[in-house]
């Protein structure tokens, strides 16, 4: 048997036996297709998990600083029972929009302090946000 063959028989055994996920399948579609052009992907400025792991493990929410050219996103992300909330501000503050990405999409509208909060479901989530002619994504955060 080649390779080629046995690869291909291999593929049918796992997607008989081990499909993947429908949910996963689709988040993955979602993160494809809705990549902007346009928009900037923010870097990760800090992230409160990465530093040292704490004893005890307490249930501190974890805080996050995306930054772009142009807009600063922070977050704080507070794991619940089933899933997340996220209590959000963009800088410069001002009325903006941010599309949640993920399984459940949704799109919000800030104060005009460009503060914002959204409960999440459980899994990997992504923000899209626009201010004044600005927009910047964020890599995906998991709950």
């Amino acid at each position: 048997m080649s390779d080629d063959a046995l690869e291909a028989e291999l593929r049918r055994a796992v997607e008989l036996f081990d499909p993947v996920p429908s949910e996963l399948l689709q988040v993955a579609v979602e993160a494809y297709t809705l990549r902007a052009l346009d928009a900037e992907l923010a870097e990760l400025v800090f992230d409160s998990l990465s530093g040292p792991a704490r004893v005890r493990g307490d249930r501190a929410p974890r805080m996050l600083t995306f930054q772009g050219a142009e807009l600063t996103v922070d977050l704080e992300v507070t794991v619940t029972a089933d899933g997340g909330r996220v209590v959000g501000q963009l800088m410069p503050p001002g009325p903006a929009e941010v599309e949640v990405l993920g399984h459940r999409p949704a799109t919000l509208a800030t104060d005009e302090l460009g503060r914002f909060v959204h409960d999440v479901p459980a899994g990997p989530f992504s923000l899209r946000c626009h201010l004044a002619g600005a927009t910047v994504v964020t890599e995906w955060i998991t709950v």
